[in-house]
């Protein structure tokens, strides 16, 4: 398997070179994973610093002690994860900042009695790697909301201006909900008659429920763009049954597609997109970044 580039989505040119892995039909997320590690990394150097403070041949209580004066000195994430919690299942589990003490002395003495005279696993590491889980699941959580939004917005920028539309005249991006739509929508196309909405979503085949609400909340005619399904989804069906147009980025050309399902209903400024990888690429690069870094 060849890896490919990592990108920081935080640069223009890092969401423009992830922008045409998606036009290309590639996996994003292989473009995402080095900045999401970089990240991880970070977090575990924070709980090693915290683990190195504490005192190494100190019993059970001298080192819970130790650890209470860290969990009440920290903030922001670190305060839950030294609970082996994000903040979510914090909230989940009724755990505030008022009862977060007990809360680690219940975690403590379950760890310590689950590894006590176990052999292979001593109650530190234990907590260590509860930290750490605690963190890559917050860390991998928030990642995937903000590549999420982050792409969504920057492919339907570049893809639409590829199709020759202009921001603003033939597409407006994150419409608000208003009298005629109950829930905002990721875009609206100008078409001869009237606006058709969009909603994209990078969602891989677990999440099927996801997409079926697109389709809904587009109405008919309207567009759905996702990452990849699972091929016995009957979210191909709805779509069908609603007159949506279904459009998978994964392994396709998602650009002709959209071309091919706008082509009879927008108007005369629409024109046929690039297909071939270096020109897709060439395309791309003329775009201004203006277009990749705004909200």
């Amino acid at each position: 398997m060849n890896v490919p580039s990592l990108y920081d989505l935080a640069t223009a040119q890092g969401l423009r070179e992830i922008v045409a892995a998606l036009c290309l039909g590639y996996n994003y997320r292989l473009y995402t994973e080095g900045e999401t590690r970089n990240q991880l990394i970070e977090a575990y150097r924070k709980l090693i610093k915290i683990l190195a403070r504490l005192p190494k041949d100190a019993d059970y209580s001298a080192w819970m002690d130790a650890l209470r004066v860290e969990l009440e000195e920290s903030d922001g994430s670190l305060e839950w994860w030294l609970l082996g919690l994000g903040k979510k299942t914090a909230d989940n589990l009724g755990i505030r900042k008022s009862n977060r003490l007990q809360f680690l002395e219940e975690v403590g003495q379950h760890l310590f009695a689950a590894t006590e005279g176990t052999g292979g696993l001593e109650f530190k590491d234990a907590m260590l790697m509860l930290w750490a889980g605690a963190a890559t699941l917050t860390i991998r959580g928030s990642r995937k909301s903000t590549a999420g939004k982050t792409l969504e917005r920057a492919f339907l920028r570049a893809a639409l201006t590829l199709l020759g539309l202009k921001e603003g005249r033939d597409f407006w991006i994150n419409m608000e909900r208003d009298v005629e739509v109950p829930r905002e929508v990721d875009a609206e196309i100008a078409t001869r008659r009237g606006r058709i909405r969009v909603e994209m979503g990078l969602i891989a085949q677990g999440n099927q429920e996801v997409i079926e609400d697109k389709i809904m909340r587009v109405g008919t005619r309207g567009m759905v763009i996702f990452d990849k399904i699972g091929p016995r989804s009957s979210a191909y069906l709805t779509a069908a049954d609603n007159q949506v147009s279904f459009i998978q980025i994964r392994n396709n050309r998602p650009l002709k597609a959209m071309y091919d399902s706008l082509k009879d209903v927008v108007g005369e400024n629409l024109v046929e997109p690039p297909t071939e990888h270096a020109e897709i690429r060439n395309r791309l690069a003329e775009l201004p970044d203006e277009l990749f870094t705004s909200g």
